[in-house]
């Protein structure tokens, strides 16, 4: 399978139905997606699924968009690399999107995927499992030198789509990640004004 065909069976309507059957091509072009299938995550409170039924979940649920679509298929993909169980036999995967990212990176320069959309996605890898309600200081200022107002936007699309993948019961997070979208539009807006 080239990126190409990765790409198109990304724009359609249910790609996680092509990516299963076409598992075998699917998983030869991203190595990294056939160590997450089977992958349990020892944390039914968050995550009911195995990693990679995770993944395809999220992909389904973010639009049609070629950025949040690859954002969304390589966004849990350091999840086994970083897996820890603690003393309760509850699963962690401490930074996990440091992993996933530079995943991404690798594949993306690898297939000479376009820079620009590279870069956007990494970045969306990057944040989306961080809390941007509680950052602040430098982190908060790495948030918002990394996207401009509609890179923040899809960043909390891909949050969103994320969440709605795991337990039903998390999905009250939905009203906070929609005040800390609000908040950080504002600061876009405000910047513009004085620019």
């Amino acid at each position: 399978m080239s990126i190409e065909e990765l790409i198109y069976i990304l724009k359609t309507r249910s790609p996680s139905t092509i990516i299963r059957e076409s598992e075998e091509e699917v998983f030869e072009l991203i190595p990294e997606l056939k160590e997450c299938k089977g992958f349990d995550q020892h944390n039914e409170e968050w995550h009911p699924y195995d990693v990679y039924e995770h993944i395809l979940r999220v992909v389904d649920n973010v639009e049609n968009d070629e950025v949040l679509r690859m954002s969304a298929l390589f966004h849990d993909l350091g999840k086994p690399q970083t897996f820890e169980l603690d003393k309760y036999g509850i699963g962690h995967f401490r930074d996990h999107w440091f992993i996933s990212k530079d995943i991404f990176e690798d594949f993306a320069e690898k297939h000479s995927y376009d820079k620009t959309k590279a870069k956007e996605i990494s970045n969306i890898i990057r944040f989306h499992d961080l809390n941007l309600g509680k950052v602040d200081g430098k982190l908060k200022e790495e948030v918002i030198n990394s996207f401009d107002k509609e890179g923040i936007i899809k960043l909390f699309k891909l949050k969103r789509a994320d969440l709605l993948a795991q337990s039903k019961e998390k999905r009250k997070l939905l009203k906070d990640y929609d005040k800390q979208e609000k908040a950080f539009k504002l600061i876009y807006e405000r910047r513009n004004k004085n620019e």
